[in-house]
């Protein structure tokens, strides 16, 4: 037996936390696609780790949606649906904030 324990997997969270995670990929995915100006304009231009937040908030999104699992313990991490929400949170902070 290994010592370290497991991440925890997506489809540990029931249907309405799915709904979250499609609303926050649908949010973000849509305001990319249909008003890139208007978005950037409004979180004070684009960098990278807005794209990449951008990006991560969009996909994990769908992958939890979806239900998708991970197999892998780095890949599991990366696709846990809080830490999607979380970084859905700070972008939205960003745009409010500006």
């Amino acid at each position: 037996m290994s010592d370290h324990t497991h991440a925890p997997k997506g489809r540990d969270f029931p249907g309405p936390w799915r709904l979250l995670s499609l609303a926050s990929a649908l949010f973000w995915g849509g305001q990319v696609m249909w008003h890139p100006q208007a978005l950037a304009a409004q979180m004070g231009g684009f960098n990278v780790l807005i794209g990449l937040g951008l990006l991560y908030a969009t996909c994990i999104g769908v992958i939890h949606a979806v239900g998708f699992c991970a197999q892998g313990r780095w890949s599991q991490w990366l696709t846990w649906p809080p830490l999607g929400w979380l970084v859905s949170m700070m972008l939205l902070w960003v745009w409010l904030m500006r």
